[in-house]
């Protein structure tokens, strides 16, 4: 026997992506398929706003989470009282995270869940819980011994009364169509198999899809992903970090030889002394800057603005040091 889903396809990411980049164009509606069934609820250009705004809300917080809806190695633990076993309005319920494990092996056994993971404080996994006990996906069985989970709009149906709600919405609105289709389209995306291809661009802000999903382990270690558009952009950003770097190092070094500076037969000229120390320190700073491996005394001229700034900056830090002392 096999367990297929109809939103296992590459095709839920590339639309998530097209959703939460922007709006349809005027005149036309989202068609989002699920199952067999359109989002219904999506009927005005006001409904579809809210609900790319709610399934953005859902992704960033899934991403916010290291992509993932709770800490590695834990389950979810819920006690119901006041009501019938299985899910009920009537059921008062309080939901914990566990050790994955636990009730079948041995406490002592089980490794602790990680409450520094940022999934343990996120609202997003109670949320996620909580949908899929109100609401049941229909079950069909075909000759070939296949067991096919197939979600229809809720649209239709009043599921009931939430048991957990995001921070930007009051109970009165979860009971919305919106919302509860905008959640159905999010655990869609997760069931699809590729919702880790799903990235936003940290340049443009846009989502955009990964050719190929990141090994175990990998970070970015240059700040985060980019977008095709945004190709080369970190490069220019750590360039430009690099060259304002060793300008500052370039200005610091000056101000010094600034302030320090005293009429002398060797040293008779100030900007012509401030220029030969910064030639003396910054030796890689100057390549960096000017890709020269000297400044003259034109590069002080030019820049004696900015090292008036740095001897006065510096003037005040000590005599604020004097002043702690004291």
């Amino acid at each position: 026997m096999r367990i297929v889903s109809d939103s296992e396809t590459p095709q839920a990411v590339v639309r998530t992506a097209i959703i939460l980049n922007g709006p349809p164009p005027p005149g036309k509606l989202y068609s989002l398929p699920v199952g067999r069934f359109g989002l219904t609820s999506l009927n005005t250009v006001e409904s579809t706003n809210t609900f790319r705004g709610y399934l953005e809300e859902l992704v960033r917080e899934w991403m916010r989470c290291g992509k993932k809806i709770m800490p590695t190695d834990s389950n979810v633990w819920a006690i119901g009282r006041g009501g019938p076993h299985r899910y009920s309005d009537k059921t008062e319920w309080t939901l914990y995270l566990v050790p994955e494990g636990l009730g079948f092996r041995k406490p002592e056994s089980l490794k602790p869940v990680d409450k520094s993971d940022p999934a343990f404080s996120s609202w997003l996994w109670k949320v996620y819980w909580d949908y899929l006990s109100r609401v049941q996906p229909s079950i069909w069985f075909d000759s070939y011994g296949e067991v096919s989970f197939q979600y229809s709009t809720s649209a239709f149906e009043d599921p009931g009364k939430p048991t957990a709600l995001p921070p930007f919405l009051d109970a009165e609105s979860a009971k919305s169509p919106i919302w509860r289709e905008a959640v159905l389209w999010f655990i869609l995306l997760l069931n699809s198999g590729h919702a880790q291809l799903l990235d936003r661009c940290r340049f443009c802000g846009n989502y955009f899809v990964r050719r190929r999903e990141m090994k175990k382990g990998q970070s970015y270690k240059r700040g985060g992903p980019s977008c095709a558009n945004c190709k080369g952009e970190g490069s220019k950003a750590r360039t430009t970090a690099i060259r304002a770097n060793a300008k500052n190092r370039m200005l610091e070094v000056a101000a010094k030889a600034w302030a320090a500076w005293k009429k002398t037969h060797i040293a008779p000229n100030r900007i012509s002394a401030v220029a030969e120390r910064v030639n003396a320190e910054c030796l890689d700073e100057i390549l960096v800057t000017t890709r020269k491996h000297r400044i003259e005394s034109l590069w002080v001229k030019r820049n004696e603005a900015k090292i008036l700034e740095h001897v006065e900056r510096n003037a005040l830090r000590k005599g604020a040091k004097r002043n702690a002392k004291g």
